[in-house]
């Protein structure tokens, strides 16, 4: 895929996007609460999408865009009002521009299906726009159709580029390319008289004008609107030219020469402007900021690079402690510092916020909830929260799983809502925030909430559970999490399939994360997820038990304390030590992982925390801080409980990570197991 066609399809998922989102919006206020710039983005994504479909020659995207537009542009100047039944419109219109991208960017055709769908939606638009309301916007429309009368006409379009043009980041090439499948691009004259010698242009600004022959018979303004995205950035004039004439031989040898001539002049400018050093740029433009697109794949392969490069510093840095060159030394630090902070720097390329991709969850909710005649409110909180891409991308399908329960199975029928004294419309919120080096992201909502007696019973009848087992509530909710696990009576298309939500749980495993239910029987339900970060590198504590050697998390230790006597006698009693009045459960890391070997003259313990819980991990040596790069274990070690992966020192040796949250949850439920007993 060329570099050109990558940016549209990223300019084009990020306008459906925003698209999407707006349709959204305006589907939860009233009508009268419309304004003019939420009109505006929308017919800003039909433009772009026709405009950037024209320059690849996409006829059909540019036909449908096209169509989509006129009924926009209609209702932006007030000559149509907007329906609810038009936003559902607009909202399928988005679904197949999706679709027409996909298909036409692959270089495939549309399905009978697709077609039929394609023409449905035409027809739609068509119908929209003939039962205009206003009798005069009708005789206005007459009156344009009298003036075009569907013929060709000449124009004369005059382009001065402006110095900020270069920095708008837009070609006038493909402009000129968008212009040619809209119509016919004539003679092409480069006014170059102001271009100074090579050695002395500025990257940054622009010496050239253009002066194009037109023929098209679409009106002025369609064309003035071509140059909508960069008018700040030139000077245009477009007139219309009377009894224009020119021999169709001598057209198309001068546009051949003078486009390729303006090719030409520009590929000299993105040469110089990619040859530029930091150094010549004027001070105004250091300051300024923009977004730069990458590649994800360049992005993953730097984070690999930096791993490989950590490990190696560390060995370094091993070597040199014990060189006694202190000149050598500071050198290290330095180094160590840096490498860091460019760590940090690459990891934040791939931080997004959550919102932006969490917004298309809406769609989800409101498709889900008028196909089971719902009402229902859906907010997201806390959409600047960040997040690694790569986490979010593999979350994704699990959200919309747990979102697509909440409405099947937690929102209520606006009827029985009103009978339980609740508003007819449900809530569902969709919360994410940071905490203790995780990212917690919840899904809250209003509706019946779980019957945990029902719950049981089903668990009994699937032989899950034993009918005398004593389970603690959140034990009981958490059962909905378990293969095969469902209460639905019956299958629908939203949910109910007696799979799924044990899916969700594993897919959250996957990325090191935990997925947790609670609920108050009418009141609602709340599943807590909770991830890391990221997935590739994370900041350390080096310990040691025996003669083995643990990471632990940074970000999950709270404090280090002395193991002294009279703590030792309290644990060796009761399994636990008191700790400012409090009680703290103690788990022995040698005697978990069966060391075998014989405790150090000075013990330790690292207080841990994963959500609400605390727990004491009792080690005999602390190293200190380490940077760690996750390593796989492999088939033979990756199911033991407690381990998320392994590390390599700098002396070569393997270190495993602990897994705070499984170790966390062992010990205590082993502290309930004996308190039962």
């Amino acid at each position: 895929m060329n570099e050109e066609l990558q940016l549209f399809l990223e300019d084009m998922d990020e306008q459906l996007s925003i698209m999407e989102s707006t349709l959204l919006d305006i589907s939860e206020i009233s009508l009268d609460d419309v304004d003019k710039e939420m009109i505006d983005k929308l017919f800003r994504a039909m433009h772009t999408m026709k405009g950037n479909a024209g320059i690849f020659n996409y006829e059909k995207i540019v036909e449908f865009a096209h169509a989509a537009e006129n009924l926009l542009d209609e209702i932006r100047n007030g000559k149509i009002n907007l329906t609810r039944d038009m936003v559902d419109t607009f909202l399928l219109i988005n679904d197949h521009s999706k679709v027409l991208i996909d298909i036409y960017t692959k270089d495939n055709e549309m399905d009978e299906e697709q077609l039929e769908h394609h023409d449905y939606l035409l027809g739609l638009i068509s119908d929209f726009l003939e039962k205009s309301p206003n009798e005069q916007d009708e005789n206005i429309e007459t009156s344009f159709e009298t003036e075009d009368n569907g013929e060709n006409k000449n124009y004369k379009i005059e382009i001065s580029l402006k110095d900020e043009f270069f920095k708008s980041g837009m070609d006038i090439i493909s402009i000129i390319k968008y212009l040619d499948a809209i119509g016919e691009v004539g003679e092409v004259k480069l006014i170059d008289d102001f271009i100074p010698p090579i050695d002395e242009i500025d990257p940054l600004n622009s010496y050239i004008k253009l002066v194009i022959m037109y023929e098209t018979d679409e009106p002025k303004n369609e064309i003035i609107e071509a140059f909508e995205f960069v008018q700040e950035d030139i000077e245009l004039k477009v007139s219309l030219m009377e009894n224009e004439s020119q021999e169709k031989g001598s057209k198309e040898e001068t546009q051949n020469n003078d486009v390729e001539k303006t090719e030409k002049t520009f590929r000299v400018f993105k040469k110089a402007k990619k040859g530029i050093k930091k150094e010549v740029l004027p001070k105004d433009t250091l300051s300024s900021s923009f977004t730069l697109k990458v590649d994800s794949l360049k992005v993953d392969k730097l984070i690999n690079q930096i791993s490989e490069m950590v490990i190696a510093n560390a060995k370094i840095s091993r070597h040199t402690h014990n060189s006694n060159n202190t000149e050598l030394e500071e050198a290290v630090a330095v180094m160590s510092e840096m490498l860091e902070e460019v760590r940090n720097g690459i990891m934040n390329i791939r931080m997004v916020q959550v919102g932006d991709s969490l917004a298309k969850l809406r769609r989800i909710v409101t498709d889900s909830a008028k196909k089971l005649n719902k009402e229902i409110s859906f907010q997201i909180i806390g959409g600047e929260t960040e997040l690694d891409k790569t986490v979010i991308e593999k979350i994704s399908d699990p959200l919309v799983h747990m979102l697509r329960n909440s409405v099947d199975h937690g929102i209520e029928t606006p009827l029985e809502r009103d009978q339980k004294g609740k508003k007819p419309k449900g809530n569902i919120t969709l919360k994410a925030y940071p905490d203790a080096g995780t990212i917690v992201i919840q899904i809250i909502d209003d509706g019946a909430g779980i019957d945990k007696d029902m719950i049981f019973n089903k668990a009994v009848e699937k032989n899950l559970v034993k009918a005398n087992a004593k389970l603690s509530e959140n034990e009981i909710f958490n059962l909905i999490l378990a293969p095969g696990f469902s209460t639905a009576n019956e299958v629908t298309d939203i949910s109910g399939r007696g799979v799924g939500m044990d899916v969700v749980k594993r897919n959250i495993q996957d990325l090191r994360g935990t997925v947790d239910i609670d609920s108050k029987f009418g009141l609602g339900t709340t599943i807590t997820v909770r991830l890391p970060l990221t997935l590739a590198i994370i900041d350390g504590f080096l310990v040691q038990s025996g003669e083995s050697k643990y990471i632990i998390p940074i970000d999950h230790i709270q404090e280090c304390i002395e193991l002294t006597k009279e703590l030792k006698e309290q644990m060796r009693k009761n399994g636990y030590i008191s700790l400012r009045s409090n009680i703290l459960p103690i788990l022995d890391i040698a005697e978990h992982f069966e060391h075998g070997e014989e405790a150090g003259s000075r013990q330790n313990v690292v207080i841990v925390k994963y959500g609400k819980s605390r727990v004491g991990l009792k080690v005999d040596e602390l190293h200190g801080e380490f940077q760690t790069v996750i390593k796989p274990l492999g088939e033979l070690f990756e199911n033991i409980s407690g381990i998320s992966g392994g590390t390599i020192l700098g002396n070569g040796e393997i270190a495993l990570i602990f897994d705070i949250q499984k170790l966390i949850e062992y010990k205590i439920t082993q502290k309930e197991s004996e308190n039962g007993n």
